[in-house]
């Protein structure tokens, strides 16, 4: 066995033999002109036991997260025969991930090992081995990250888990959020903005003001490029996203459809009457009526499995008596990133109408969203928001511990945009294109809310 594998893990850990420095992916990032490190770095347990699991989107960051944790296991004096990192692309099934395991726990011959799985989630019956390794106390000295990027399949084997994760936890690794793009837009703004750690206490923002003429320009900036990397580094070098960048992400929207037995074709059809509803709340029977396949059922699996892959953020209705969902009503659409809008346009050949003010009701969506998880936990980003609709609309509505609180977007300045209306969510904000109001409820202009979320 170690003939047969050795080679390609040899090639795989260059610090087995060499230094990390030698790394591709530490050398292709420090190549860029732009760089920034991955913020959730330190929330990653690497104690043993650990089973943590590094959940994102394809070509968001996660591979990078991985190597630089790599990287501070060498700093800390962890011997580098220690550290397995593996791609989990070029292991073929379960039988071969097993003896990839053991032939490296035979190679290290340390008490403690830090093992890395990259993109799990292509291999079937990943979660059998791992179980399997952990029954039989081979991992109680070891810290185990795998990642994947459809939360599906990697949170759904997580459930064979309970009790049997240790330390580990749940890293969520998304496109960067906008305060993440100006740490690499112009890194020294974010050290003026204070990021808020309540949404319940949201501070009075005056002292911001002076910054949001630059708030405002790095947003629309924002809105073109979104948060994946690939594309800022394009934009941010040559003034647009790439056409290799578009393909690299609409590569991964087609390639994880398929890899989950949906058609590509089908999916182009459920995006593209996404992007011609959006942001109206819609039911799976209206979009059904408007594709070739007219199966609500059939709709809600694509609508999941796009969730799931971090390309769509589903809103339900919220009861603002009790605080619950009411799954039954028309759902809020969201893609979870501007840039997500830009390619599905191109790709679905539909046109987004009113689309800076589409972008930047899902922007405040997604990022409140983020907040929420970042802050409750969970394992869906719409865990803790909502939105409401009755004869006016609340856009978001964050649920938080000591109750609800709405967020109405208004793409616009107009004073009377923000004529206070009681509704049964007595606490809320307004979001605006660029006016500021102290006063309840308070006016915030969106780039400066998203700023210090």
């Amino acid at each position: 066995m170690e003939s047969t594998y050795l080679p390609l893990l040899n090639r795989q850990n260059v610090w087995w033999e060499g230094k990390i420095e030698n790394d591709v992916h530490l050398s292709q990032w420090r190549e860029h002109e732009r760089r920034w490190n991955p913020l959730n770095l330190e929330e990653l347990p690497l104690r043993p036991f650990s089973l943590n699991m590094v959940i994102g989107p394809r070509q968001a960051g996660k591979t990078t997260l991985i190597k630089f944790a790599v990287e501070k296991l060498l700093a800390s004096g962890v011997k580098p025969k220690s550290i397995l990192y593996a791609r989990c692309d070029e292991i073929l099934d379960a039988k071969q991930l097993r003896e990839v395991v053991e032939v490296f726990f035979a190679y290290a011959r340390t008490k403690e090992t830090f093992i890395f799985l990259d993109d799990i989630t292509d291999i079937n019956g990943w979660e059998k081995v791992i179980k399997g390794f952990i029954d039989d106390g081979d991992f109680r000295n070891a810290v185990v990250t795998v990642s994947g990027s459809n939360a599906f399949q990697l949170q759904k084997g997580s459930e064979l888990f309970p009790g049997r994760r240790g330390n580990g936890k749940d890293i969520f690794v998304l496109p960067l959020s906008f305060r993440e793009y100006l740490m690499v837009a112009e890194h020294t703004l974010v050290s003026r903005i204070k990021a808020v750690e309540e949404l319940e206490t949201f501070p009075q923002m005056g002292e911001m003001l002076t910054l949001l003429p630059k708030l405002q320009k790095h947003l629309n900036d924002y809105f073109t490029c979104g948060g994946f990397p690939l594309a800022i580094l394009s934009y941010l070098k040559d003034g647009t996203v790439s056409e290799s960048a578009k393909e690299t992400y609409k590569s991964w929207i087609v390639g994880d459809i398929l890899k989950n037995g949906k058609s590509d074709a089908i999916g182009r059809e459920v995006l593209k009457v996404l992007l011609s509803k959006a942001p109206s709340p819609v039911s799976w029977e209206g979009i059904a009526l408007e594709t070739s396949i007219k199966s609500p059922p059939t709709i809600a699996s694509y609508i999941e499995l796009l969730e799931r892959l971090f390309a769509v953020l589903p809103l339900y209705a919220v009861n603002p008596d009790t605080g619950t969902r009411e799954f039954a009503k028309n759902k809020k659409l969201h893609l979870q990133d501007p840039f997500l809008w830009h390619l599905c346009e191109e790709w679905c050949m539909q046109q987004v109408e009113r689309k800076t003010e589409v972008i930047a009701e899902a922007a405040l969506a997604s990022h409140l969203a983020r907040f929420l998880l970042r802050k409750y936990g969970g394992k869906r980003l719409n865990e803790h928001l909502s939105y409401w609709k009755n004869s006016h609309e609340i856009d978001a509505v964050a649920h938080t511990r000591k109750g609800l609180i709405g967020f109405e977007m208004k793409w616009s300045d107009r004073k009377d945009a923000f004529a206070f209306r009681v509704g049964p969510i007595k606490k809320f904000h307004y979001v605006s294109k660029g006016t500021y109001r102290e006063e309840k409820p308070q006016v915030i202009p969106l780039a400066l809310l998203l700023a210090v979320l």
